[in-house]
């Protein structure tokens, strides 16, 4: 494997002499002088009117504006190290709806004091939003996934940031029956944000930017990805971390594994192991090495009916016909019966992953839970405590998008009665649309980074987006712009080796006319100090990487991405 740009993470020559040391070099000099903020507290008390905003508002109001001093390094309460993030100025907001029955678009703007690049960054939620992502305390106001741990903040590098929340308040499913609400948290907030903070940085600055990105994971991946198929001209960079493409397919897909678990499939942990054991045992080896990492993803073959108790095998030592159904009904593609946007009927399931009995954020956590859903669902929000993450979006979903009946009980649900709200939804929501060809003609770049292990949003549905797209717009012109990279293992957003510097990539692409590696390192630092624990390539789908049978194994530069050709995605 050649040497990468230092960018990009180190130099593979290098990454044997660091093995021990997490400092990772991050950027280049910057294109243009920082240019320092003008004014911050006297921005409190704006308004924006309508015109500014490329959709229809009420306009938008300043609700406070006021620097906010240096956050020392410290541990948030999952045991992460986080980062300083420097003084800067904070400027908080809403974007005022038409109809006065609709809450705000709150957002949030973070404004360097000193250091602007020039560059603005937004940031997408996350889940089910209802959350200022870049407001004070709050994920985005610092962190930048899917970037190295140790990598300074965007805005330490000196980005304007900014995010919102989506449109709605967290907890609060009434907004649900509001459908200018509903629109927002669809795509619409993406715009009113965007313009809104485009508005506050002229008046900071006294320019507006020359370049704006916009990142997120998972949900926020999915608004990455709606960033650039709806409003293409906004943006000349757009990183999605596991994104949540076919929004509606998917926790459809969900919600039928929710019934098999009701249905006397839930696994323990015992059985969970029994099947993670199983998948490494069929397939761990398949790469080269034998490391609990399935790295020549989407390849394993699904052998769950091994596991299916014999007459007089001892319980617990094997998995009941209900527990392989429901890993089956996780695995295996599955029709919705109702169609979805942009062509889309079917999942194509979540395949075989590895790494099923990873802790905490894997099966236990995402795609099962510790205990079985309730039937039937007791009324109100229906987020239950325990069960699986990606479950209780689904019965969410449901129960106050589709049907909108605060009681009802998605178990069984048939979609077939309200295919036409479905639809309706899908083409809001669903961020599926292959036709990226304006956002390309403008220059328009994008990354996508999703680990091979996600068992909350599958690689195989953003491997048959990516599929769509060379189908669409064939692969010359795809590979002008688009890249999806799948680092080994990991899980949803994180986890082992996914820690990739996207951000670094994105401005060598966009600034410089850098294209990117095809093979770029992902790192595994440990989270609660930023050690060096791994590296191995995020190698460019649909390569996998492949151990070269010496040297360490702890090292990216002892792998090799292999090509394949017989490993066709598209959107069925």
């Amino acid at each position: 494997m050649k040497n990468l740009n230092p960018r990009h993470g180190l130099t593979v020559a290098a990454l044997t002499a660091l093995a021990g040391c997490a400092q990772l070099p991050t950027s280049k000099a910057p294109l243009a002088t920082p240019v320092p903020l003008q004014q911050c507290e006297a921005l409190a008390g704006m308004t924006i009117p309508a015109s500014r905003i490329g959709l229809p508002t009420g306009g938008a109001v300043i609700a406070t504006a006021q620097r906010a001093p240096e956050v020392a390094p410290y541990k948030d309460a999952e045991g992460e190290h986080l980062l300083p993030t420097p003084p800067r100025c904070v400027v908080q907001g809403r974007v005022l709806p038409v109809d006065p029955a609709a809450p705000p678009v709150q957002f949030a703007v973070n404004l360097p004091l000193t250091n602007w690049n020039g560059r603005a960054l937004q940031s997408g939620g996350g889940g089910l939003g209802g959350v200022v992502i870049t407001a004070p305390g709050n994920k985005a106001s610092g962190r930048f996934d899917p970037n190295p741990l140790n990598v300074p903040y965007p805005i330490t590098q000196g980005y304007a940031t900014f995010g919102s929340d989506q449109g709605h308040v967290r907890g609060d499913f009434r907004f649900t029956r509001n459908e200018e609400a509903m629109r927002n948290w669809a795509y619409e907030e993406i715009k009113k944000t965007r313009d809104a903070a485009m508005a506050v940085i002229q008046a900071a600055y006294g320019r507006a930017p020359t370049h704006v990105f916009f990142s997120g994971e998972s949900a926020g991946g999915r608004e990455a990805m709606r960033a650039a198929q709806k409003f293409p001209d906004d943006y000349d960079g757009v990183i999605a971390t596991s994104p949540v493409l076919s929004w509606y397919a998917i926790h459809l897909f969900d919600n039928n594994v929710r019934d098999k678990l009701i249905d006397g499939g839930m696994l323990d942990a015992r059985a969970i192991k029994l099947v993670a054991d199983r998948t490494r045992a069929s397939c761990d080896a398949a790469d080269g090495l034998r490391d609990g990492i399935v790295a020549k993803y989407l390849e394993c073959p699904n052998d769950a009916a091994q596991l299916q108790c014999a007459a007089g095998q001892a319980a617990g030592s094997c998995l009941t016909p209900a527990q392989v159904g429901a890993v089956n009904a996780l695995r295996e593609p599955r029709a919705i019966g109702v169609p979805f946007a942009n062509g889309i009927t079917r999942v194509p399931g979540f395949g075989v992953t590895g790494d099923e009995d990873g802790a905490p954020w894997q099966w236990s956590f995402y795609a099962i839970g510790t205990e079985a859903p309730t039937r039937p669902l007791p009324p109100g929000m229906g987020f239950e405590p325990r069960r699986g993450a990606i479950l209780n979006f689904g019965a969410f979903l449901i129960r106050h998008t589709i049907v909108q009946r605060d009681d009802f009980d998605p178990y069984n649900f048939d979609p077939r009665p309200h295919a036409a709200r479905i639809m309706q939804l899908s083409q809001m929501f669903d961020a599926t649309d292959p036709d990226l060809s304006r956002f390309a003609s403008r220059g328009g770049k994008m990354i996508v980074v999703h680990p091979s292990a996600d068992n909350a949003a599958p690689l195989t549905m953003a491997a048959e987006y990516y599929g769509s797209v060379v189908a669409r717009l064939g692969q010359a012109r795809t590979d002008s712009f688009m890249r999806l990279y799948v680092p080994p293992g990991g899980s949803h957003n994180a986890g082992n080796t996914s820690q990739v510097n996207a951000l670094a990539m994105m401005e060598d692409w966009v600034l410089r006319g850098v294209t990117p590696p095809d093979a770029p390192v992902g790192y595994d630092l440990a989270i609660a100090d930023m050690r060096f624990i791994r590296s191995m390539p995020a190698c460019r789908f649909p390569a996998w990487p492949r151990y070269n049978g010496s040297g360490d194994p702890q090292q990216a530069s002892s792998f090799t991405c292999v090509p394949r050709d017989d490993l066709k995605y598209v959107q069925q």
